[in-house]
């Protein structure tokens, strides 16, 4: 079974309408929205926007339920100069752009807690679908960071200096890391709704549907690519 994570409803909706034989059931505080998406079993959940909810929630649906693997799929901004409203970018590394490691003693931690690598078969059914595949917008593989904060000019700058990814978000390093320490394969989708040069709320507002829409119709392409396994 394939758990779907998704921050907020407008990324949420489009699994939601594409869900086969729904049935919602409660575990802690979230809905979980079971049922059947192009032959692949799933569960779609909203976690809320931020690190910690995402953390939260995968980690108490991998306790309650038999999950085979993790898509967390929405929107990002876009850091890479290549990279267009609506364009699609699917993690081969996720990390957090911010540690909060300070003490030296740390830095073992820091290192095994800091970047997840992309499972490997995910990756390669990712890529097989984006060759396979026709879409509306272009896809590019790479590395996607997190943080805490909602990223605008100065902020998306720093960023882009230091870890040099191609988009970055507010959950998925979470998401990854939380499946890294419980051995279940990962992977990220997430769609361009705002970017550098064209950055702020009312530009996410903008272009969030479209973005969420396009994260969407890539992880549900590749969904037929796990359903072939069975």
């Amino acid at each position: 079974m394939t758990l779907i994570i998704c921050a907020i409803r407008p990324e949420v909706k489009p699994f939601l309408s594409a869900l086969e034989n729904k049935k919602t059931e409660k575990c802690a505080s979230l809905n979980v929205n079971c049922g059947v998406i192009q032959g692949e079993s799933v569960l779609v959940v909203r976690c809320g926007v931020g690190l910690k909810k995402a953390a939260a929630a995968a980690q108490s649906i991998i306790d309650n339920y038999s999950i085979d693997n993790v898509v967390m799929s929405g929107t990002a901004g876009g850091v890479d100069s290549r990279l267009k409203i609506g364009d699609t970018v699917v993690s081969e590394e996720v990390l957090y752009h911010e540690t909060g490691y300070n003490a030296p003693h740390d830095t073992d931690t820091v290192n095994e807690d800091f970047s997840f690598r992309t499972d490997d078969e995910l990756l390669l059914r990712a890529k097989n679908a984006a060759e396979s595949e026709s879409f509306s917008q272009s896809v590019f593989f790479g590395r996607i960071t997190s943080g805490s904060k909602f990223a605008t000019g100065r902020y998306f700058r720093s960023v882009a200096d230091k870890f040099h990814p191609l988009c970055l978000d507010m959950e998925t390093a979470a998401v990854a890391h939380v499946c890294n320490k419980n051995n279940i394969p990962f992977i990220a989708v997430r769609s361009i709704s705002d970017t550098v040069e064209k950055s702020g709320l009312l530009t996410f507002y903008k272009n969030v549907i479209l973005a969420s829409r396009n994260s969407f119709s890539f992880v549900e392409k590749l969904l037929i690519k796990l359903s072939d396994r069975h």
